[in-house]
């Protein structure tokens, strides 16, 4: 089974490492507000792909915490969500960290009220710091974000983030890839 991207093959299951790692590929947001639903308009694109088994998409909405504590024994966590960091409309940002390194979680997604970039943060943030402190955390943490055009009322993504959609869909899969084929 392959999963693709455009005309390659992402995901060869038969020679990775897709029976050892679980991945779990949470899309956040809320899907009333335009751009900032954009993490579950991925997931629901990503759910009908003929990805390997140990491999799970979830639309989180907004409750990602309820979504982490029933996860046990996951090797990597893919986070899309709406962030808002200045830049460009459509712009993807990626930030890695692992669950040994938790100065760089606080670093990626600093606290204060001031510096939030993500709509959901301090929720996610009290959600992998619970899920750590009693021993289900995942290995890996990615956060692909993705910067929104507009967050108002309406149920479509705005143009300039639909025709980002198939690039932020190969970001998840590479992710994914890493994590099956990983040493």
């Amino acid at each position: 089974m392959q999963v693709k991207t455009g005309d390659n093959p992402v995901v060869n299951q038969a020679n990775s490492c897709a029976e050892k790692v679980r991945v779990l590929v949470l899309g956040l947001g809320n899907i009333l507000l335009k751009d900032e639903g954009v993490g579950v308009h991925i997931a629901e694109q990503l759910a009908e792909q003929d990805l390997p088994d140990n491999v799970e998409v979830i639309d989180g909405g907004t409750s990602a915490l309820d979504i982490l504590l029933l996860q046990k024994g996951l090797y990597k966590l893919i986070i899309v969500d709406a962030v808002r960091a200045g830049k460009e409309p459509g712009t993807i940002y990626k930030a890695h960290w692992r669950t040994d390194q938790p100065a760089k979680l606080k670093t990626v997604c600093p606290l204060e009220e001031h510096s939030r970039i993500s709509l959901h943060q301090v929720g996610l943030l009290d959600a992998l710091a619970l899920v750590e402190r009693i021993g289900c955390a995942p290995k890996e943490v990615i956060l692909i974000g993705v910067e929104p055009k507009e967050i108002a009322p309406d149920l479509e993504l705005t143009e300039e983030i639909k025709q980002r959609v198939p690039a932020i869909i190969d970001t998840v899969l590479q992710e994914i890839k890493n994590a099956l084929y990983r040493e």
